[in-house]
């Protein structure tokens, strides 16, 4: 084995471990830093993930959602990237290894790998269903609805067979907006391209657990969420459970059986697997619990962010949910404290800033909860979802390339990126 990378000079070195909102929420206020410091992903692009549904229905480009790591940190003096995959951490000798990269020594450790998609151990689901967690999940999924479609244009025996239908699993936000979203793209755009087959033999189902959708929000905006998506011709079953999946069926726990070709699982997340290599017993989820300061306990040197970490809310003590903001919050957190510790000044415990909940279900369609209690639904709901989604794209041009994709969807109804591309 190569031996440990160590500084090549007296500045701190700040190993940061994933491109997500937490990595480079850290990486950017490190920027000033009297510090080195280097970005490490298994990919060269960060994933702004609240959008992935609307890749996967064809609503934006790739390049609206995927952004490439070196644009976003890359003009900082301080700091590299490199694109490799984490096989190992060791805390006490404070060294990181890698597949292709030779193990790598740090002063201060940024743990922020994310989280892997949770199928509750759902037979089936691992090999079957269609997660919403990734680039590379949305455009997969992306290219099976098109194909899905072409196949049954080609051949109408499918229909009967359930060749259109998508089962959505968890009555989440993620799963209640990727339903609207698709059946949207069912009712408007697939309905134009494909006119000669019967939109009634095309369903999208919202299958959850618990007893109403939004188990998060107030009773009032369930209510709105359940008869928006139902006014879309979603089919809500709530207070169901998938028991199994195959490719073409979906069998749920009472044992009625869906005919679907398509199970879009949206129903969980754990934490990346990485606690288990440094020898941790992460909590339930995978999650590895962090001080107030959100550090490991024992390793003040060592900063665990994001989806993987356990991270409790210093009011009410309950563990944050896995959410793009409390990512990029202690992201940033982690930043601003690592510069402070190499500059000797005194430090803070992490507050999470919580700026409400919301959800988009559709067109003119959507739902937000702030903190305090007031809500607001419908059109003022959406324009609130789009200005709060917009300040957290990471760049201006991804701004314009938003703007531009969604008034034009508003305006023409149409949705450019509903193309699949095959290398022959």
């Amino acid at each position: 084995m190569a031996s440990s990378e160590s500084s090549p000079s007296a500045r701190p070195r700040v190993l940061i471990l994933g491109g997500g909102f937490a990595g480079v929420g850290a990486a950017q206020k490190l920027a000033d830093a009297h510090a080195e410091v280097i970005l490490i992903d298994r990919h060269d692009y960060h994933t702004f993930q609240p959008l992935l549904y609307q890749l996967a229905s064809g609503l934006l480009e790739t390049t609206a959602v995927g952004h490439s790591l070196r644009d976003l940190v890359g003009h900082q003096d301080n700091t590299t990237v490199h694109q490799a995959t984490v096989t190992g951490v060791d805390v006490d000798a404070r060294e990181v290894r890698f597949d292709d990269l030779a193990p790598i020594a740090y002063d201060y450790l940024v743990l922020a790998l994310g989280a892997e998609v949770d199928f509750f151990g759902t037979e089936g689901a691992a090999d079957h269903a269609f997660p919403m967690y990734t680039l590379p999940h949305a455009v997969r999924l992306k290219d099976h609805l098109v194909e899905r479609w072409e196949a049954a244009d080609r051949d109408p025996a499918l229909l009967e067979d359930g060749g259109l239908n998508i089962v959505v699993v968890g009555g989440g936000p993620t799963g209640v907006e990727t339903a609207g979203a698709m059946t949207e793209l069912y009712r408007s755009e697939f309905a134009k391209d494909y006119p000669d087959i019967p939109q009634e033999q095309a369903r999208v189902t919202l299958v959850e657990a618990g007893p109403e959708l939004f188990s998060m929000f107030e009773p009032k905006l369930r209510h709105y969420a359940t008869k928006a998506l139902t006014d879309r011709d979603v089919d809500v079953l709530a207070g169901e459970r998938v028991a199994s999946v195959s490719p073409t069926r979906v069998t749920l726990g009472s044992g009625a059986v869906l005919n679907a070709h398509t199970l879009i699982w949206g129903a969980g997340l754990q934490g990346s697997p990485v606690g288990r290599s440094i020898g941790l017993a992460p909590e339930r989820g995978n999650r590895i619990a962090v001080g107030s300061d959100l550090t490991l306990p024992g390793h003040p040197e060592v900063f665990v962010l994001g989806d993987i970490a356990a991270i409790a809310d210093a009011k009410t003590q309950q563990v944050l949910p896995q959410l793009g903001s409390v990512a990029l919050q202690s992201g940033e957190h982690a930043g601003d404290t690592i510069s402070r510790m190499i500059a000797g000044r005194r430090t803070k415990p992490f507050a999470y800033r919580d700026k409400g909940t919301m959800a988009a279900i559709g067109r003119g369609a959507a739902c937000v909860q702030m903190l305090g209690g007031r809500t607001m639904t419908g059109k003022k709901a959406q324009f609130a979802w789009i200005t709060v989604h917009l300040a957290l794209l990471p760049t201006n041009q991804d701004r314009a390339k938003a703007i531009v994709d969604w008034a034009g969807a508003a305006v023409t109804h149409q949705r450019s990126g509903r193309i699949s591309v095959r290398v022959d």
